[in-house]
């Protein structure tokens, strides 16, 4: 199965969901589908990345893109991760 099929992705334009619980939760580690969808991203989307952990390694590769990545916890077992393309 593609990595990608487990994601839930929106993208309406000016703001770029991707939700990554599911798919980590079931051992998936979708980091290269996630780094891609927001590299191909338009500038000035607003990219929100919700995952069930604090992930250091996507959060690092993320910033290797020339990223500022804003991180939250939502709720336990939810975690968003936002940055601006520019």
């Amino acid at each position: 199965m593609d990595k990608l099929e487990l994601l839930t992705v929106e993208h309406d334009g000016v703001r770029l969901s991707i939700d990554a619980r599911n798919a980590i939760r079931k051992g998936h580690h979708p980091r290269f589908e996630i780094l891609k969808l927001v590299d191909e991203s338009p500038k000035g989307t607003l990219c929100e990345i919700h995952v069930p952990h604090k992930t250091g390694p996507l959060i690092a590769a993320l910033e290797g893109l020339g990223l500022n990545i804003a991180v939250a916890e939502v709720e336990p077992g939810h975690w968003r991760l936002r940055t601006m393309k520019i």
